[in-house]
């Protein structure tokens, strides 16, 4: 209802129209201009609270056209201003604090949570019976002739066992010597490739000061 502006724009309307009739009424039986304007406003108000609490719409609407009947005849010279119609202008006010009092009260408020519980028959639904499943067969595979099959068991890799010092010096001066690259350097001397380059560049340097010189300076061993 936010959004349906012909809605609110009726209802405005239609409230606007009304609280000039009812205000003529209010100024015919002796309200003065100000406390005049609160008749129409109290019926308003209470016409719009009972249409959203779903409850004394009617009484509200027929009170409002009631009350629009009567300010009508008065201005046009059909109804007098006499005694009862007095009394019934003066008890608008009380009777719609009333009314809005009954239907906006505590015991309203429990009559309109109480959870509406609709009964459903109840469905069936076919169910098929389960399939049953069968586990997944390993699968073997023959490695030598005849009937009976055998798994393959491959055992894990051993870990490279990790050289001495002297033997990683060793390693890497043959290593060099062979042309080998650094990587491969590196995994026959169990050392890591950079220490594998430091050695190599050493030795580099090294042959190239003193190409006939036997003896050949290693860099110390490190860890990996």
């Amino acid at each position: 209802m936010k959004n349906d502006y012909l809605k609110w724009g009726a209802l405005l309307f239609a409230l606007v129209a009304t609280a000039s009739a009812e205000y003529e009424l209010a100024r015919a039986v002796g309200y003065n201009q100000w406390v005049a304007a609160a008749v129409p406003g109290a019926l308003d108000v209470w016409t719009v609270r009972a249409m959203r609490q779903h409850r004394d719409v009617l009484a509200a609407v027929v009170a409002m056209i009631l009350v629009n009947a009567a300010s009508h005849l008065v201005t046009a010279g059909l109804l007098p201003v006499s005694v009862s119609l007095v009394v019934g202008v003066s008890a608008i006010a009380p009777l719609v604090l009333y009314r809005l009092h009954a239907i906006t009260g505590p015991e309203a408020a429990v009559v309109d949570a109480e959870p509406v519980h609709v009964a459903q028959a109840p469905v069936q639904v076919d169910t098929a019976p389960p399939v049953p499943v069968e586990p997944k067969k390993p699968e073997l595979q023959v490695i030598c002739g005849g009937q009976q099959p055998f798994t393959l068991a491959v055992p894990p890799a051993p870990d490279p066992v990790r050289l001495s010092a002297d033997e990683a010096k060793a390693a890497i001066l043959q290593a060099w010597k062979d042309g080998l690259s650094l990587t491969e350097a590196a995994q026959v001397a169990t050392r890591s490739r950079s220490y594998v380059q430091q050695v190599y560049t050493r030795l580099d340097s090294e042959r190239g000061a003193a190409p006939a010189s036997p003896s050949i300076a290693l860099v110390p061993a490190r860890s990996a």
